[in-house]
């Protein structure tokens, strides 16, 4: 009996059993709030690819065909564009005049910029100082194949953390390539007598090459342009032009045909070309304008 009643005292005092006899019901513990605390992904601060990657004229602002360069993304997207589109197509090959664009979040100085076409490098630009949260355009002339480029923009390419962006560029035509002759058949052999062999046909006469030399009015153009180069890449040389190191490359080949004393059409004409891209660029203006007394230079 005193057994049965010291299990029920104990059984009172339990806060469950208490419960189901109206005592005091037990409480409930909440439990600790935590704070989670998520820190955004930090933004690239260097150079990065950006915006469009633009096929233009000689003239630098009219556009042929552009797109958005695809960045971290699987699809890649295209510009189709033909051999006409070329200011100069050989061997297979297509220069094209082609502008891009980059922006760094904070200064950078002396960054180097590569592309490539199906891992080839075909264009290269140093040297290259950006303001930070300014977007700057990048002009180069790469060397395209007939057929399909899958090209890759590589920003700030001689740092740890480069910026990579694609696009493919499709060129239809031949870029002047040379079409190869197909097979010939193989004649069965015969029991009969071979007849006679007919006589070697005259190779087809190739038509003369243009040439121009002093004294033409294509050379006196020539001459005009070198001219102007020549004092222009003395003059620009420390005034920080963005194409500068274009220049000095046109100056010298011109140079080099100058010296020569003939050019033939084709050279003539991509020199010319080139050369008018920089008369037509309002940087080359505005930096000879800054220069060269109102009287003289270029116009």
């Amino acid at each position: 009996m005193k057994s049965n009643y010291l299990l029920i005292s104990l059984l009172a005092a339990s806060p469950a059993f208490a419960g189901n006899f109206g005592g005091e019901p037990p409480k409930t513990t909440t439990p600790p709030k935590t704070t989670t605390t998520i820190t955004p992904p930090a933004t690239p601060s260097g150079p990065q690819v950006t915006g469009l990657f633009r096929i233009v004229k000689p003239d630098g602002s009219t556009v042929i065909q552009q797109t958005a360069i695809s960045v971290g993304s699987s699809t890649i997207n295209v510009i189709n564009v033909a051999t006409g589109d070329a200011f100069l197509a050989s061997n297979g090959k297509c220069a094209f005049n082609v502008k891009y664009d980059e922006v760094s979040g904070v200064a950078a100085s002396n960054t180097t910029n590569r592309l490539y076409s199906n891992d080839t490098l075909i264009a290269q630009n140093t040297k290259i100082d950006l303001a930070a949260n300014v977007m700057k355009s990048i002009w180069t002339q790469p060397y395209l194949s007939a057929g399909q480029n899958n090209v890759k923009v590589v920003i700030n390419a001689e740092s740890s953390t480069p910026s990579v962006g694609w696009v493919r560029i499709n060129v239809s035509g031949t870029c002047g390539a040379k079409a190869s002759e197909p097979p010939k058949p193989v004649t069965p052999p015969v029991t009969a007598p071979p007849p006679a062999p007919k006589p070697p046909e005259k190779p087809p006469v190739a038509p003369p090459v243009v040439k121009f030399a002093p004294g033409s009015a294509e050379w006196n153009n020539l001459n005009t342009a070198w001219g102007y180069s020549n004092y222009a890449t003395t003059q620009l040389k420390t005034k920080r032009y963005e194409r500068y190191s274009e220049l000095v490359k046109l100056n010298a080949e011109l140079t080099a045909v100058i010296n020569a004393k003939s050019v033939e059409q084709p050279g003539y004409n991509a020199l010319m070309t080139r050369w008018n891209s920089f008369v037509t660029d309002p940087a080359f203006k505005a930096a000879m304008a800054a220069i060269v007394p109102p009287t003289t230079g270029p116009k």
